[in-house]
C-alpha cells in the first residue's frame, strides 16, 4: 500500500477520446493577441498625437505665433492719468516692494497706485514698463 501512495497520480489525456484537452496553437492565439493590443495601444497614441497637433496648431494661428511678442503698452495719457501717492511707512513694520524693480519702497518715494487693484509701484519703474 505505501507503495502505490509514493507514486503520484497522474492523467493520460492521450488515452481518452476527447479531444477538449488539447489546445492546438497556442502560440499563434497568443501572438494574434499580442498584435492586436499592439495596434489598438499604437491607434490610441496616434489619435492623441493627431489631436494635441491640431490644438497646437489652432493654438498657434489664434495667437499668431508660439512665442510672445513683447506688448505695446498703455498710450502715455493713461500712464499719466494714475494718481501719485508718496509713500508712508506703515505701522506693521514690512516693507512693501515694487513689483517691477523688486527693491523695496522706502518713506517718501513716489509711487503710482493702479485704481483697478490698489497696487502701487515706483513712479520711474511703471512709466517705462
Amino acid at each position: 500500500m505505501a507503495a502505490q501512495q509514493a507514486q503520484p497520480f497522474r492523467w493520460h489525456y492521450d488515452d481518452l477520446d476527447d479531444k477538449n484537452f488539447h489546445v492546438h496553437g497556442g502560440a499563434l492565439l497568443n501572438l494574434i493577441l499580442l498584435i492586436s493590443v499592439s495596434v489598438l495601444l499604437s491607434s490610441t497614441l496616434l489619435c492623441l498625437l493627431v489631436r494635441w497637433a491640431y490644438r497646437h496648431s489652432r493654438r498657434t494661428a489664434e495667437t499668431g505665433s508660439v512665442s510672445m511678442a513683447p506688448a505695446a503698452g498703455l498710450e502715455p495719457q493713461i500712464i499719466g492719468s494714475f494718481p501719485v501717492h508718496l509713500h508712508r511707512a506703515s505701522g506693521t513694520g514690512e516693507e512693501p516692494q515694487c513689483s517691477i524693480c523688486l527693491s523695496s519702497v522706502m518713506e517718501g518715494d513716489k509711487m503710482k497706485v493702479l485704481p483697478s487693484c490698489g497696487h502701487g509701484f515706483h513712479v520711474e519703474c511703471i512709466d517705462e514698463w
